[in-house]
C-alpha cells in the first residue's frame, strides 16, 4: 500500500508538500517555474512505512 501527493507550480513560486501515515511523514519541496513537489509513503513487507 502507498500514499502519494504531487503538486505542480503554475509558473514561478515555492511549494512544500507532505504525506503523513501512522506517525511517519515524508516531505517534498519545489521552487521555480512549473516544478513538481512530490511526497510518497509506502508500506514495507512487514507493515512498516518508509
Amino acid at each position: 500500500m502507498s500514499y502519494s501527493l504531487t503538486a505542480q507550480l503554475q509558473g514561478s513560486g515555492d511549494i512544500h508538500c507532505s504525506v503523513a501515515v501512522a506517525g511517519n511523514t515524508k516531505k517534498g519541496h519545489a521552487s521555480g517555474g512549473y516544478n513538481i513537489c512530490n511526497a510518497q509513503l509506502s508500506s514495507g513487507l512487514f507493515g512498516d512505512w518508509t
